[in-house]
């Protein structure tokens, strides 16, 4: 089809029209986020899914192009994550392909809005009338219509003193954990501390009713860890209290993620604390307590184009607000609940899913709560501080007779932070607060064994619970045992070694956990200048039963980096190296001891930025000339950037690829997406991210 010619017109009539102004506004309709009209919409109908039976016709939707399209979505990150579970040729597939948009088309006919987006389901979420569920049952391209179905939240009980089986005086360890030794010490959380095994450089994804990291002593720490958030239910990037919700919204998640991430030395520290965090707000807590399963859905397929590999859920679907869509005991199958469906799919991407068992132990719902049904999901159940099944824990088998939970952490007497006060701490209950005690262990684990995969983690935590031999439906496989999981992966090396400047000398240190011993005299550091491949070694010396220490020379110059790495002999898996993609991981050394690696990203900036484009106007020709197009993101996020003539017609998509927080550019050629030059004009370039949507102006001179 051809396009309108530009040639005619005057530079003058285009100088004119490129002066008109631009326009901004909030919304993502692109990515899967609720919209403010969906929103409002809701509120006067009932929200059903729509599940669609293909994704377009075959050959579209099996394309290369298609595919590849697909891959430029996802992180780098998620890309390594993925590559752990599947070739190189598997890295995408069907579920990460678009929803066919003539189809969403059709709705947008019937005047339905997609509220909630799911390339994996191959669905939308919308707020339909009766008539206008029926209007979309009869249209050929829809293969089933269902409610979205919402939960029902107990209350958190919160204790003004810690039980009696609390107060107990702290065990020698490298931190000082307050009242929080007992959750930490049940799950041997501790002994990875004590060893420098922290979760650092992993990415856990946390989904609750919101999280308010910003004030509290115990989240100081987390200032440049906090990678993105979202707020599925407003749209926006705020996860904290806002105006219009009420004051309690943001504590549930507040308390949660203090569970897995605080650190304050003598009052409170998380399993990994040393993490980096994506938070999504998917509970509304204004009626009845009750959230809705797209948001969460919305959240997953977020949280895994960025790279997430560990995620913490403290909600479960089960029974549901009066009059609400809803499952029942049969449907905790592992296949039937719509969010199981996703949890299992992000599984199948390598992503660890942590879920509370649920807290319907001793009601008559009983068993586990959706998506703690899924094989590969792990349910965490909760125990008391003696190692007691607690009532309300949710129990197994589930609805095919699978074992449920699978492990269990504490769950009654947790300590966690006091929302409103940013040095009080109180004490709460509930499966919700076993689940991120879980989902730290295993972070922990995974930052000590990269490589491992959901199956691999829930295979180690099943051998080494402490019903491993005798599992059940009350307690799973029984209670986690941190130590016993990480050294049967192999020897777990801490995140980073110790090096300090000493008698013109370097003092390394490194901490390592082993299940059937180390040889002695086997551990080693081996250095090299950096760029080099002509290693040196030293042999280092026990400093007590983890940790081993001796001396390298210093850099030549205070420019100059050493790259080390080491090396150790174990009794039951042989030779291992540390880092494991030695050379290329080796950490760098200056001169004056100071460590080199993963350095935390500098803060985000402030506000969302859409840049004009330079040289404007810019002139092309079957050269290389080209304009530039530069942005700045608050946070890590999916961007789309399309080029549309004067008519709104579509003639070129940039950029269809998430990008990390800050400044990011793009350029353009002038070229249509068939690589022919564009006539001269006036074009749009539009931005679509999660945080926003902006348009501005370029012309383009031939």
């Amino acid at each position: 089809m051809s396009q309108r010619p530009f040639f005619f017109v005057s530079l003058a009539t285009l100088l004119s029209l490129f002066f008109l102004p631009d326009t901004f506004s909030a919304g993502t309709p692109d990515f899967g986020a609720p919209s403010a009209q969906s929103q409002e919409q809701a509120e006067q109908s009932e929200k059903f899914w729509i599940f669609f039976k293909d994704k377009g016709p075959t050959a579209l939707a099996k394309s290369a192009a298609a595919l590849q399209e697909a891959k430029s979505r996802l992180s780098e990150r998620a890309l390594q994550r993925r590559a752990r579970v599947a070739g190189e040729s598997q890295l995408v597939d069907a579920y990460d392909l678009d929803v066919y948009e003539p189809y969403l088309k059709e709705l947008a006919a019937l005047g339905l809005t997609p509220i909630t987006v799911s390339r994996w389901l191959n669905a939308v979420s919308v707020a339909a009338t009766p008539a206008q569920r029926a209007a979309v049952e009869q249209l050929a391209s829809v293969a089933s219509v269902r409610p979205v179905s919402r939960l029902r939240t107990p209350p958190v009980k919160t204790l003004e003193q810690p039980p009696a089986s609390l107060r107990k005086p702290a065990a020698p360890h490298r931190y000082s954990y307050g009242t929080s030794l007992t959750q930490m010490e049940q799950i041997r959380a501790t002994d990875l501390h004590d060893a420098g095994i922290t979760g650092r450089g992993v990415l856990v994804g946390m989904f609750d009713s919101g999280f308010r990291w910003q004030e509290h002593e115990a989240f100081q720490h987390l200032k440049n860890r906090v990678l993105g958030e979202r707020d599925f239910i407003r749209n926006d990037k705020v996860t904290r209290n806002q105006s219009g919700d009420p004051p309690g919204q943001d504590s549930h998640g507040t308390e949660t993620l203090s569970v897995l991430g605080g650190f304050k030395e003598g009052q409170l520290i998380g399993p990994a604390f040393d993490a980096d965090f994506l938070f999504a707000k998917t509970e509304n807590i204004t009626s009845e307590t009750h959230a809705e399963e797209d948001f969460w859905v919305a959240g997953i397929e977020w949280m895994e184009q960025l790279g997430v590999q560990v995620t913490s859920t403290s909600l479960g679907y089960s029974t549901f607000d009066q009059g609400q869509a809803g499952y029942s005991p049969a449907d905790m199958d592992g296949k039937t609940a719509i969010i199981t469906k996703a949890a299992e799919i992000a599984a199948g991407k390598g992503v660890i899913v942590v879920n509370s068992a649920g807290n319907e132990g001793d009601d008559s719902w009983r068993i586990i709560t959706a998506p703690a049904d899924g094989p590969n999901v792990i349910a965490a159940g909760a125990v008391n501080a003696a190692g007691e099944i607690v009532g309300f824990s949710g129990r197994g088998p589930t609805a095919d007779g699978r074992i449920k939970p699978d492990v269990m952490a504490m769950g009654i007497g947790v300590q966690a932070v006091v929302i409103g006060a940013p040095n009080s701490y109180g004490f709460v209950s509930g499966t919700s607060f076993s689940c991120p005690l879980t989902a730290g262990v295993v972070a922990q684990i995974l930052s000590a064994h990269p490589e491992v995969t959901p199956q691999q983690m829930m295979s180690v935590l099943h051998s080494t619970g402490s019903l491993a031999a005798t599992p059940n439906n009350d307690y799973g496989y029984g209670i986690l045992n941190a130590r016993a999981a990480v050294t049967a992966l192999g020897p777990a090396f801490s995140n980073l070694p110790e090096i300090s400047s000493t008698n013109g000398e370097l003092q390394v240190t490194i901490r390592i956990l082993s299940r059937d011993g180390l040889v002695p005299g086997s551990v080693q550091v081996w250095y090299a200048e950096r760029g080099s491949t002509n290693y040196s070694s030293a042999t280092l010396a026990p400093v007590d039963s983890i940790a081993f220490a001796g001396r390298i020379p210093k850099p030549a110059s205070d420019t100059a980096h050493f790259q080390i790495h080491f090396t150790a002999e174990d009794n039951g898996f042989g030779r291992v190296t540390y880092p494991r993609n030695s050379p290329q991981g080796d950490f760098l050394v200056r001169r004056d001891g100071t460590l080199e690696v993963g350095s935390r990203p500098p803060k985000p900036p402030t506000s969302f930025v859409l840049e004009q484009n330079t040289p404007n106007p810019f002139r092309v020709s079957t050269g290389n000339a080209a304009t530039v197009i530069g942005f700045t993101l608050t946070e890590a996020a999916p961007v789309n950037i399309r080029i549309y003539n004067m008519l709104g017609q579509e003639v070129r998509t940039l950029l269809s690829a998430p990008r990390e927080a800050g400044r990011s550019e793009i350029s353009w050629d002038g070229r249509d997406s068939r690589g022919r030059l564009l006539a001269s004009g006036v074009y749009f370039y539009v931005i679509r991210t999660p945080q926003a949507t902006a348009r501005k102006k370029l012309l383009l001179l031939r």
